[in-house]
Parts: C-alpha cells; structure tokens; sequence
C-alpha cells in the first residue's frame, strides 16, 4: 500500500497553521497585535517617585555616603567599588528614564501609561526634593485654621501613637538636617 504525496497548497498550510496560532491565517487578518500591557499608572507613580528620589539623593549625598562608609567595618579599599556601582546606577537611571520619555512619545497603550506614571513620579519627586523649606513654611502659613487644626491633630496621633518620637524633630538623610 502506498501514500500518495501531493504538493501542498497555502490553504493546507494555514489548515495546519491554524491548529498552533489560528490569527495568523485569518482573512484580512495583520499579524501585528494590539498592545496588551496592564496600565498600573498608580504604581507607576509611585515607582518613579521612589526610584528618582533614591537616585538624586544618593547623587547629592556624597560626604555623607563617605563617613558614613568611613565609621563603618568595610575595609577602605572597597570604598571605590561601592561609590563606582552608586555612579554606575545613577547613568543607568538616566538611561531608562530616557527610555521611558521615548517609550511615553512613542507607544500607546498600557506602556504609554506606565511610561507617564513614572515620569509624573520623576517629577514629583524631583519638586519635592528640591523645593526650598521657605516655600513649605510659607505654604503651612497659608493654610485655614481647619487645615492647620487638622494637620496638627494628625502629628499629635502621631506622637500618640508612637511616644518619645517627635514629628518636628524628624529629618530625611538627603536633606542634610534643614
């Protein structure tokens, strides 16, 4: 008994195509597909605030890094080591976030979403970070009595909550105690 073996045509080759991705051989079907990315803009947000302000703070914190390197155990010799990665870091972060202000102008979707998340963060971040402390002031001085009334009934539950820790003596490392 014998098989015949005839040439075969496109409609058999879409016919076993069709059995591993049935889009490819659809009529008037692109190959190219529709961006599935989940838009997380929340996250994104946040991501980006929290990535850009550990990288301007380490980028404007250099004494500081190097005593407090200093006091600790790690041998001297690995100093460089340590302040090559954080300069390593710093460029790559640069570099991804120029991807990303490609990515934004260039993509739709969910990338272009994620994309806007993390730069909105970048900047808030970067407006935070360098916001000089008379303009906080001035801004506290503006406020109602309810917002201040509010405000200071929230540091209070604070202070309630956690006894001994002051709100008014609190100070974040990269600003350097101002």
């Amino acid at each position: 008994m014998s098989t015949a073996i005839r040439k075969q045509t496109h409609a058999d080759f879409c016919q076993r195509l069709s059995r591993v991705e049935s889009r490819i051989c659809r009529p008037g079907a692109s190959v190219a597909t529709r961006d599935t990315t989940i838009a997380r803009p929340f996250g994104a947000t946040l991501t980006g605030f929290g990535w850009i302000y550990l990288v301007v703070a380490v980028s404007t914190n250099r004494e500081l890094i190097a005593s407090s390197l200093k006091q600790g155990s790690l041998a001297t010799e690995y100093h460089d080591w340590i302040f090559n990665g954080l300069a390593a870091m710093i460029v790559a972060s640069f570099i991804v976030l120029a991807l990303h202000v490609f990515r934004y102008f260039m993509k739709s979707g969910g990338k272009r979403t994620n994309s806007g998340g993390v730069l909105v963060g970048a900047i808030a971040a970067l407006v935070l970070f360098y916001t000089p402390s008379g303009v906080w002031s001035t801004g506290f001085g503006m406020l109602d009595g309810h917002s201040r009334n509010a405000l200071a009934t929230a540091g209070a539950a604070i202070e309630g909550t956690f006894p001994g820790l002051g709100v008014h003596d609190l100070a974040f490392v990269s600003s350097g105690g101002n």
